[in-house]
């Protein structure tokens, strides 16, 4: 009896071994068809849908040639159309346009930060088929990994490029030895009046981290006692300072100065350590989509296979990525990152912005 009831007990024992042996390689393999789950059900959409239809806020010619890279890579999708939209009365107008019952076309969407509370609390977001924090796992090997900090822990969006905040000077007017290393040369008397400064809080990522929020908000009221000048645009901003109008512009997108470089201006630029980081085209899903599916493999190919073509023609390639321009001058140091939290307070952030630069209409 005994020795029966050894080999019952030894039984038991190599069954639930077995069963402990199967189970993560059971995991692992519905992980990995999920995203095979994903493809499908495009691949169901595409068939009845003749388009894919992507709202961003970039030109078309930055957009379209990315979007033909992930039409090869998946030539189920049909020719995708896309639309440009980066003014905050355009999505104020598409809110109420959806609510007479008119909807845009638009499947997937990035919207500007002005912009997004009023439509996610207007609903016009939904969740993605699948959940991005199991698809990531389940992606293929030469996809690479995606920074946990790019996904909604809400699971609404995907972020698929950074916008890197960083100082630009003219190479011609500023001295040697007076060339910047970090924001804090904003505060330099000898640039007095002289520097620009954009009226959007384009580094509120400073603004949201609790390292840096505090030094960023005397940061903020230095540049006021230092005469700053504000502008709204990027490229006019570094039109003047090429032109030697202004020396610096402080805050400037790392992708537009090197754009400019590109074309022979004459300007230099510095990564600040810390240094401003938010997550553009932040994809999510408009609750009319009639291709969610073809829409978040969209995001999801766009923030991780398809960052060489990202790299390539918008220069917004993520900083912790060896294959970006930004990787040797972000290497080493703090990067202070807008996401999903600091997107929700964005009015807050707004508004208090707007009181320390003194905009017009900012409460004193």
């Amino acid at each position: 009896m005994k020795q029966t009831g050894n080999i019952e007990l030894l039984t038991t024992i190599v069954g639930l071994l077995c069963a402990a042996m199967i189970y993560p390689s059971s995991a692992v393999a519905a992980e990995k068809n999920l995203f095979n789950q994903l493809v499908e059900r495009s691949q169901t959409e595409m068939a009845k849908k003749a388009k894919l239809s992507v709202l961003l806020d970039l030109p078309a010619k930055e957009i379209t040639p990315i979007l033909k890279v992930f039409q090869k890579e998946f030539p189920f999708v049909k020719e995708p159309s896309y639309t440009r939209m980066n003014r905050t009365e355009e999505f104020q107008r598409m809110i109420l346009e959806a609510k007479a019952g008119r909807p845009p076309e638009y499947d997937i969407g990035h919207v500007q930060f002005e912009a997004w509370t009023e439509l996610r609390d207007a609903g016009m977001f939904v969740k993605p088929p699948f959940s991005y924090q199991q698809l990531v796992k389940a992606l293929p090997s030469d996809w690479g990994a995606l920074d946990s900090r790019a996904i909604d822990p809400n699971g609404y969006f995907v972020a698929a490029s950074s916008l890197i905040r960083i100082v630009a000077y003219n190479k011609n007017i500023v001295p040697a030895n007076k060339v910047p290393k970090g924001l804090e040369d904003c505060l330099d008397p000898a640039w007095r009046g002289k520097f620009l400064y954009n009226t959007r809080p384009l580094m509120v990522a400073l603004q949201h981290d609790k390292k840096t929020r505090e030094a960023h908000l005397k940061w903020l009221r230095g540049i006021v006692e230092n005469k700053v000048v504000l502008i709204s645009g990027q490229t006019e901003g570094l039109e003047k300072v090429a032109s030697g109008e202004y020396a610096l512009y402080c805050g400037v997108n790392y992708n537009t100065t090197l754009r400019m470089i590109e074309e022979g201006a004459p300007i230099g630029f510095v990564f600040p350590d810390p240094y401003a980081l938010d997550f553009g085209q932040r994809i999510h899903i408009f609750k009319w989509s009639a291709a969610p599916a073809t829409g978040q493999l969209f995001a999801l190919w766009m923030a991780t296979k398809g960052q060489p073509a990202v790299e390539q023609y918008l220069a917004r390639g993520f900083p912790w990525n060896p294959q970006t321009s930004a990787y040797r001058h972000a290497k080493g140091k703090y990067v202070a990152v807008c996401e999903s939290s600091c997107a929700a307070k964005m009015d807050q952030y707004l508004a208090e912005h707007a009181k320390i630069i003194q905009l017009p209409g900012g409460k004193s």
